[in-house]
């Protein structure tokens, strides 16, 4: 009996024992490899940055970060998605600024302020309306002119339909007094090839001109940043030109709602590591960005506030009858 009674405890202990690893297995994260979601096409500047973020991230989190691109519907494609994936922490998208504006022009599946855990932001596109470098507009009033006489002929190449390039275009444009015609393109890598093919006449470009004009294939009439850019000190602000309107688009990581919170600051860590990183700071050289990095409270916020912004954007914008 006594025998049957220490057999029964011992096997007590070892059924303890084998919960208690597997419990200890269940909490290791990660485990495999983590899938982030870039909704721009390849070789743009968000995806040029992202992935050098990932490369570091990858190899404090022990696993692989898998870039996959989703282009298209002006950046969201990477939020859908997240909408769709268990709140695990293995499926994390780029978020845009795209998120706080599109509620309010149409009818969504998302909610910015519920349906989503902001990891960090990470940087900020530096903006400026491109032009071929033989082009015949040397400044922005240039443009204008030529635009005042020629309604809606000029032809402008912007990142998605309702994205914030677009955004700003037509707000530069109304305080211009102009009319251009924006033709909606996935990615700023299109819109390039476009542009230098000659299909396009302008477009609101980031960091992945720079190589263009250092090449003497490109150059800025004018810079979308409310100060004048340190690479481009000759290039002037619309800000300086009169026009009150300038570009801030700051792109982070996300995850779906409900992941747990000691996963999201494993995430937010080996992040932050991953854009503090040589090859993150190389790339933001590269592409003339700056670092946005807000921690998870300070995202949060940023959210909330850039949602209630955007709101009274659109409505300024519609009452205008631009956004029709």
């Amino acid at each position: 009996m006594q025998y049957l009674k220490l057999l029964t405890l011992r096997c007590v202990c070892v059924l303890m024992a084998v919960q208690g690893l597997c419990a200890a297995h269940a909490q290791v994260f990660p485990s495999r490899s983590i899938n982030l979601i870039v909704p721009f096409a390849a070789g743009g500047p968000a995806d040029i940055h992202t992935r050098a973020v990932a490369e570091e991230a990858a190899r404090v989190l022990g696993q692989s970060v898998v870039v996959e691109n989703r282009p298209g519907a002006s950046g969201t494609n990477g939020a859908m998605a997240l909408l769709r994936a268990p709140a695990d922490g293995y499926t994390l998208a780029l978020l845009t600024s795209t998120l706080y504006r599109e509620p309010h022009m149409a009818k969504v599946k998302y909610d910015p302020l519920k349906d989503f855990a902001y990891i960090l932001l990470m940087s900020d596109y530096t903006q400026g309306v491109a032009v071929r470098a033989d082009a015949p507009w040397k400044t922005w009033q240039d443009f204008v002119n030529d635009a005042t006489q020629r309604p809606g002929k000029i032809n402008v190449g912007v990142n998605g339909v309702i994205g914030a390039p677009r955004i700003v275009m037509e707000e530069a444009a109304d305080a211009s007094g102009i009319q251009l015609n924006m033709i909606p393109y996935k990615g700023d890598s299109e819109i390039v090839n476009a542009l230098l093919g000659g299909h396009l006449d302008a477009a609101p470009l980031s960091g992945i001109t720079s190589a263009y004009i250092d090449d003497a294939k490109l150059r800025y009439l004018v810079m979308l940043t409310e100060n004048r850019v340190k690479r481009y000190p000759g290039v002037p602000t619309l800000k300086e030109g009169g026009v009150e309107v300038w570009l801030s688009s700051p792109y982070g990581i996300g995850a779906p709602a409900g992941t747990e919170a000691a996963r999201l600051k494993i995430l937010h860590d080996a992040f932050k590591r991953g854009l503090e990183s040589p090859g993150s700071q190389r790339a933001m050289q590269q592409l003339n960005q700056l670092m946005y990095y807000r921690n998870q409270d300070d995202y949060r916020s940023y959210v909330v506030n850039t949602f209630a912004q955007e709101k009274a954007r659109v409505e300024r914008l519609r009452k205008k009858g631009l956004l029709d």
